[in-house]
């Protein structure tokens, strides 16, 4: 049974939320203040520590100091309606698992507790740099049994036991499938659950082997893409196709890349593009955009103003759309979506003039 000490000097609160979580199963204790926890703490063990922020006397953050050293398997949950970003920085810094902002729900409650004791035997935090491919050998190696979910346009879960990857889901595909179209997600954050009873087993072969096969053929796959994706600009712009294919692998790296599209701003017709998971009609996009782009040279034309446009940016709650001409012929216009969590506006600009660079040589070879 799980051990949980509610420590808040509001007595009708810690005595609401002990009721709900007794009823839940759990083994609850309470305190009113920081030194009333740590001589509980130091009778015996709890699982979870759950304590309010502000306190006559120690404060939340203080207990958590103390905790880390009195009671190093003891995970901890701060709650607070006034947390600042610093405090919220500290307890995180102090070991808290999770920051409960007042007033909470049952279920946001149950969801930290949960996830607290999912903790108890290793770490939690933020790691940057490591790609999935990376985690999915970590995890591997150490024979763990969890699943991993990936974020991005729609959440893909794998799912390893014993360091075996057992099954994959990624909107309505499953096993190998659902693993490389996963693999093929260009961004997106990653966490990690425990791995549920019952998880079916879609993937029966070896961890290495099926990685590698993987791999390989999503290299062969973008290979391919970008060869059919392409192959008509030979007959719509006077740009070397090689070249056409090294500007868009260029805007395929940059951070926050959902997708790009190709449009004829003139005519408003789509060329190509790789949008098809952003969920949106790629042909009204295109004329959309081609009518916006037409617009704002239409009107420099007419202010006679001796400049031409770089780019046109829309700014959406989550998304930036950049609309940018391409060197060399006036009608091709390129749109780049980026999510805005992720991406650089700036540097996607710069991407994209040093993009144009290499464009302009290409065509000149």
């Amino acid at each position: 049974m799980t051990s949980v000490l509610i420590v808040d000097d509001d007595a009708s609160f810690r005595t609401t939320i002990g009721r709900d979580l007794s009823e839940q199963g759990f083994a609850v204790a309470q305190a009113q203040n920081a030194d009333e926890a740590l001589d509980a703490l130091g009778r015996g063990s709890f699982d979870v520590l759950l304590t309010d922020l502000r306190m006559p006397g120690a404060d939340g953050i203080d207990l958590l100091e103390k905790v880390r050293t009195l009671s190093a398997r003891t995970r901890a949950i701060l709650m607070s309606g006034f947390a600042s970003a610093r405090d919220y920085q500290r307890a995180i810094e102090c070991g808290a698992v999770r920051v409960l902002c007042k007033p909470f729900t049952s279920s946001e409650l149950l969801q930290a507790i949960r996830q607290a004791v999912d903790c108890e035997t290793g770490f939690r935090g933020s790691i940057h740099g490591l790609s999935l491919v990376d985690l999915l050998q970590m995890f591997h190696y150490a024979r763990r049994s969890l699943a991993i979910v990936v974020d991005g346009w729609a959440a893909g879960h794998v799912y390893l036991q014993d360091g075996q990857l057992i099954h994959a889901e990624y909107r309505d595909l499953h096993g190998e499938e659902a693993l490389r179209a996963i693999l093929a997600m260009p961004a997106g954050s990653l966490r990690t659950m425990v791995l549920a009873e019952g998880t079916p087993r879609t993937i029966t072969r070896d961890f290495q082997t099926l990685l590698l096969d993987s791999l390989r053929t999503l290299d062969e796959g973008t290979l391919e893409g970008l060869e059919s994706e392409f192959a008509e600009f030979d007959e719509v712009a006077p740009v070397a196709r090689p070249s056409m294919q090294r500007f868009v692998e260029r805007l395929r790296r940059l951070d926050g890349y959902a997708a790009s599209i190709l449009i004829d701003s003139d005519s408003g017709v789509l060329l190509s593009g790789d949008g098809d998971a952003l969920g949106l009609d790629l042909h009204i996009a295109a004329a959309g955009y081609g009518e916006l782009f037409r617009l704002k040279r239409a009107l420099l034309a007419r202010q006679e103003v001796p400049d031409r446009i770089e780019d046109v940016v829309i700014t959406m709650t989550s998304q930036y759309h950049v609309l940018h001409a391409l060197p060399g012929d006036a009608s091709l216009l390129v749109c780049v979506v980026l999510d805005r969590t992720s991406a650089s506006l700036g540097l996607a600009r710069y991407a994209l003039a040093a993009a144009d660079s290499a464009l302009d040589r290409g065509r000149d070879a």
